[in-house]
């Protein structure tokens, strides 16, 4: 994802977004750790591949049942988002309808509280914020 900079600490103020390893570590977008020292730093990067690991999952739900999902979605952000939620409401209805959905195993994800992120003052490359959640929730 390549916006400006500015746009980035703005549009994502309200969650953040899991990346891998291949992405810098933003305000709102938390990576793995490189080379986790630290317990709580392992504990942090086991509950981020997890997670990670579920959102992945699901994406693969998603698409198998909305084959436009198959290819790359050539839009603006905005419209993706859009474009994505239609097509979780679309899913959502087929369940609720018992489509079939083939080779895919049930998925339970619980709902958990939010987060709460301090504010940062000046500019952060995101490695304070996620030292902040691993220390709050995996020490």
């Amino acid at each position: 994802m390549s916006l400006p900079g500015d746009k980035q600490q703005r549009t994502f103020l309200d969650g953040l977004i899991l990346g891998d390893s291949g992405y810098a570590c933003r305000p709102f977008l938390m990576t793995p750790y490189l080379n986790p020292r630290e317990r709580h730093q392992q504990r942090c990067n086991r509950a981020h591949s997890s997670t990670r690991f579920v959102i992945e999952r699901a994406f693969g739900i998603l698409k198998r049942r909305i084959h436009v999902l198959h290819s790359e979605v050539r839009m603006k952000p905005e419209k993706v988002c859009r474009v994505f939620g239609a097509c979780a409401v679309l899913h959502n209805i087929a369940l609720t309808r018992n489509e079939p959905l083939e080779d895919v195993c049930g998925v339970h994800v619980q709902q958990d509280q939010p987060v709460q992120v301090p504010n940062f003052e000046g500019e952060q490359d995101g490695r304070h914020i996620r030292e902040h959640i691993a220390r709050v929730f995996f020490n």
